[in-house]
């Protein structure tokens, strides 16, 4: 089989992007919302709350979701099951809990996202996921925003950087600070490499982000769509971009989907 080489691009940095954000928030201005909650997980040391909250009004429906927190220290005491309350600053390009206390179990239900569907809702295809330095399979199709068949394999002789993003991300600190950073990287590649770097944003709601939908969301990141490329495909072809790649995603009951960050560098 046809491949490239592939390396995963700084995991640390694009941790750094989301974590150190949340020191900010309030020297830029933002909306905060009072959450309640249950912790369903600890991560990056207890930098990351994984929290299962109640609806958030006018900002999120109840949902399973990784949240940084602005001091660690916060979730030091903390336990999978435990009953919270957090606050949620919000701003323009990142989202953090800025404070948090312990509830009564009683205070908060036992499950308060409700059910959730995982994406594939049969489980994974068994693709296994790219480590780096592996050889990417050039097979993999997608479709573009204009509609168009798209392989890996079309970038050969190209320097690739893509990553996965849904247009509908709530998150101002997930996919549309992912398209943010994107969009300023564009400019730079292209004076300095012209066409010789591209970028590749892959959705992974293809029910909802068609080829028009990418056009139409692609519109309010780049004019220059020959060095920056939308895609989408059917739901297999998503899928297996997805696992090779190691983003997960969980399908909520409303529209939302929780899921990961991953950026990854071909060439």
């Amino acid at each position: 089989m046809n491949s490239k080489r592939f390396a995963l691009l700084g995991g640390g940095l694009l941790a750094f992007f989301v974590m150190a954000g949340g020191l900010l928030l309030y020297l830029f201005g933002t909306q905060t919302y009072t959450v309640d909650g249950r912790v369903a997980g600890l991560k990056d040391g207890g930098q990351t709350l994984v929290v299962e909250h109640e609806e958030i009004p006018g900002y999120m429906p109840p949902m399973i979701m990784p949240l940084p927190v602005a001091d660690s220290s916060m979730t030091a005491p903390l336990e999978s099951g435990d009953a919270i309350q957090f606050r949620l600053a919000v701003a323009d390009d990142s989202a953090s809990i800025i404070a948090l206390r312990e509830l009564p179990d009683t205070a908060v239900a036992r499950n308060p996202a409700r059910t959730t569907t995982p994406i594939p809702s049969e489980g994974g295809s068994g693709t296994q996921m790219l480590q780096t330095g592996d050889r990417v399979p050039t097979d993999l199709t997608l479709t573009n925003q204009a509609g168009e068949s798209l392989r890996l394999g079309d970038y050969r002789g190209q320097a690739l950087i893509l990553t996965f993003i849904y247009t509908r991300c709530p998150l101002p600190n997930y996919c549309p600070l992912m398209s943010k950073r994107f969009a300023t990287l564009q400019p730079q590649l292209r004076e300095r490499y012209g066409q010789d770097v591209q970028l590749l944003s892959i959705s992974f709601d293809p029910a909802y982000d068609t080829p028009k939908v990418l056009r139409e969301y692609a519109s309010q990141y780049t004019s220059r769509l020959d060095t920056w490329t939308f895609a989408t495909g059917d739901s297999t072809q998503t899928q297996r971009a997805t696992e090779l790649f190691g983003v997960f995603t969980k399908k909520e009951d409303s529209d939302e989907i929780t899921h990961n960050l991953t950026t990854a560098l071909i060439g």
